[in-house]
């Protein structure tokens, strides 16, 4: 079976605009989709980075029990910052390839990288302050992904003015699915 996993940041979620428009994307091309709530965590409570997402990750898979994911579906996850870190860590824990779309993932996410996941692209805008754009685009070229940097926005990949954002969903999806 065809399935988009849809892996939220703590501050965004999958009924961010983006999120949405790739689902409908990844639906109009025979996925089923499931996106994943994380407000049922309470990130603000969590000390660090890293044990809020072993947290998340660990509700994913609680999550995705319910979806019974198996080497023979085609499973893409969807993924934005904090949510990259749960993605590629869920794929190494099941040891399923899974491909990926990281949005804005950071240097945690890129440490959880492995065997299991096939990044077919990463988007960071330039001025991120979480990862600066150049390192995200080495590790990708190391690693055969492309990386599309967005100039003029930060870390929630949006500008204040919502047509100007919507040009850059737009940007973001053509370059998603211009490889299929």
């Amino acid at each position: 079976m065809r399935k988009v996993i849809l892996f939220p940041g703590t501050g965004y979620t999958c009924n961010e605009r983006l999120m949405v428009r790739l689902r409908l994307e990844y639906e109009k091309r025979g996925y089923r989709s499931f996106p994943i709530d994380y407000s049922y965590i309470p990130f603000k409570d969590i000390a660090t980075v890293r044990e809020a997402a072993d947290i998340a990750a660990g509700y994913c898979l609680c999550v995705m029990s319910d979806l019974w994911v198996c080497d023979e579906d085609d499973l893409v996850f969807v993924s934005k910052s904090l949510g990259c870190i749960s993605a590629l860590k869920v794929s190494s824990l099941l040891k399923i390839r899974t491909r990926h779309i990281l949005l804005t993932p950071t240097k945690e996410a890129l440490d959880e990288f492995s065997d299991y996941s096939v990044v077919e692209h990463a988007v960071i805008g330039d001025m991120d302050p979480l990862m600066r754009p150049e390192d995200l685009a080495g590790f990708g070229a190391s690693h055969g992904f492309p990386t599309l940097v967005i100039n003029g926005v930060g870390h929630s990949l949006k500008l204040d003015d919502e047509k100007e954002t919507e040009i850059i969903n737009d940007r973001i999806i053509d370059a998603v699915f211009s490889r299929r």
